[in-house]
C-alpha cells in the first residue's frame, strides 16, 4: 500500500438531519459509530468504482475480512460461554487455528505474524482489538488510576490487549 494511503485526512461535512440519522442508524445497525460509517461507505464507492489501483482496494478488503473474522470468533466464543477478560486473545488464537485467516494474517502484514515492530501489524491489530470490543459490546477493566487494564500476551501475534469485564448478550447473537 502506498504511503498516502496509510495516513488519514480530517474531513468535516454537514448532511441534512434524515441522511445524518438514516446514516446513523444503519451504522449503528452494523456495528459502527456515524463517522466510521460513513468512512465505509465512502471507501466502499471508491473501491467499486476501481478509483484506487486493484492492489490497494484488495488490500483494503483484505483487512476488513480479517478484522470481521477476528469479531465472529470472539462473538462465537461469547455465545458458547467462553468469555473471559482476555476474549480478544482468545479470538486471535482461535484465528490463528484457522490456516486461511493466518495465510491473509501474514499476506497482509507482509512479514513474519510474530516479528515485533511491523507497523502494519500495529495498526491491524489495534483495529481487531477495537472492533472486537465494540463488537461484543464490552466493558474495558480499568486500573485503580482510571486507565483501561492491559493483559501481556506471550507467544502470539500480538502483545497485550485491553482487558474485558463483560459482554453484552444482544451484541453477540
Amino acid at each position: 500500500m502506498a504511503q498516502e494511503q496509510t495516513q488519514s485526512v480530517k474531513l468535516s461535512l454537514r448532511l441534512d438531519a434524515p441522511i445524518h440519522t438514516a446514516i446513523q442508524q444503519e451504522g449503528r445497525a452494523k456495528g459502527r459509530l456515524i463517522d466510521e460509517h460513513i468512512q465505509r461507505i465512502l471507501t466502499e464507492y471508491v473501491i467499486r468504482q476501481n478509483l484506487l489501483d486493484d492492489a490497494t482496494g484488495k488490500e483494503i478488503e483484505m483487512k476488513w475480512s480479517l478484522v470481521q473474522r477476528a469479531v465472529d470468533a470472539a462473538r462465537r466464543i461469547c455465545r458458547e460461554g467462553g468469555f473471559a477478560p482476555d476474549i480478544t486473545n482468545l479470538a486471535i488464537s482461535a484465528c490463528i487455528a484457522d490456516p486461511q485467516w493466518f495465510a491473509d494474517y501474514e499476506s497482509y502484514v507482509k512479514d513474519n505474524p510474530y516479528k515485533h515492530g511491523n507497523p502494519r501489524k500495529g495498526q491491524i491489530n489495534k483495529e481487531i482489538g477495537f472492533r472486537i470490543r465494540a463488537g461484543i459490546g464490552g466493558q474495558v477493566a480499568k486500573r485503580s488510576d482510571g486507565k483501561p487494564a492491559k493483559i501481556p500476551v506471550v507467544g502470539s501475534i500480538i502483545q497485550s490487549c485491553t482487558e474485558m469485564e463483560s459482554f453484552k448478550n444482544d451484541s453477540v447473537r
